[in-house]
């Protein structure tokens, strides 16, 4: 009874939570060439924060000088899948609110801001991540107190939460982390290190692959995560909504500076869509048996908890392969 007295808690607790999720988004599937690989299969998926059916893994992050920069809560562990990938090839992410229907948010219209993609060896190390795609501010605003067209809302969103990246030519064969990025600015007028209340969210995601070839390009040196984005970067620190606004206190600025390192020399210059495939795989996780809240995992099983640890990321320096499922 104690037991399932603190599973209904935690429930209750989540039901609470839910409310402030209602925005966000994580990767649920990954298209090659426009065949799908299956919800949820070679991502990292970010940890739930409570149990079924409450709980969602959707949460930004927004401390710069957090090791979940790199591949958000839980981005440390591998799952049992690696997509396989060749130079060229054309990768479509599909980042999603809650379920893959046509119904579903994906990301509120008021969360513009950038989305960037970069590519490192698996295990990251030190400056191993490369970006190969960014966009940022594309277009002006309709009106006189638009706030913009913007990569999350008016590109991604608006194209049912797709993603599109490329493989770089001639890459050399080997095991990688695609790590994709949404970056909601709506609160971003103040930095988090100032003011936690408020701060530019951060919605970090990894997929494993493996390139498969005779490639012999290799990745140049890049950035870490952490570090690569600075408290004091103009793109971490913005305005977006200045231009809605009647009153100001300073002029607002009308350009914006993406985070991060410019796009590598050796990316493709541009990454178009391409037509995709019949979807596979379920439409929304239903079930889940461990979450984590401020560092705590509670393991669940049958709608019981278990037992609870205390989580903290252990990245490896070498590879390993992932366990397959049973």
């Amino acid at each position: 009874m104690k037991l399932q007295s603190s599973l209904a808690a935690v429930a209750a607790a989540s039901t609470a939570l839910l409310e402030v999720a209602q925005a966000h988004c994580y990767i649920y599937s990954v298209y090659v060439n426009g065949v799908d690989t299956g919800t949820f299969e070679g991502i990292r998926t970010p940890a739930y924060n409570g149990a079924p059916p409450y709980g969602y893994a959707n949460s930004p992050v927004k401390d710069l000088d957090s090791i979940d920069m790199r591949c958000n809560v839980l981005g440390d562990h591998q799952v049992p899948r690696t997509i396989q990938v060749k130079p060229g090839d054309n990768v479509t992410m599909e980042w999603r609110h809650d379920a893959r229907t046509a119904t579903d948010e994906i990301i509120a219209s008021s969360h513009h801001g950038p989305a960037m993609v970069y590519l490192s060896p698996d295990p990251p190390t030190d400056n191993s991540f490369v970006k190969i795609w960014e966009e940022g501010k594309f277009a002006e605003g309709e009106g006189a107190r638009a706030p913009g067209k913007w990569a999350t809302t008016a590109d991604i969103a608006a194209n049912g939460g797709k993603m599109n990246a490329r493989i770089p030519k001639g890459l050399k064969a080997g095991f990688y982390l695609i790590r994709a990025e949404m970056v909601g600015l709506h609160e971003a007028d103040a930095s988090y290190q100032k003011n936690p209340i408020r701060g530019a969210q951060f919605y970090p995601n990894c997929v494993q692959i493996e390139v498969l070839g005779d490639g012999e390009v290799e990745l140049p040196e890049g950035v870490s995560f952490p570090g690569a984005y600075k408290w004091d970067d103009p793109g971490v620190v913005y305005d977006v909504y200045c231009s809605t606004k009647t009153t100001t206190t300073a002029p607002c600025t009308t350009t914006y500076q993406i985070p991060g390192p410019t796009v590598w020399s050796g990316a493709w210059p541009d990454t178009p869509s391409v037509e995709l495939g019949a979807m596979t795989g379920v439409t929304k996780a239903t079930n889940w048996d461990t979450w984590i809240v401020k560092s705590v995992v509670t393991s669940a099983s049958a709608g019981k908890v278990m037992g609870t640890s205390t989580y903290q990321a252990q990245w490896s320096s070498t590879y390993h392969a992932p366990t397959p499922t049973a």
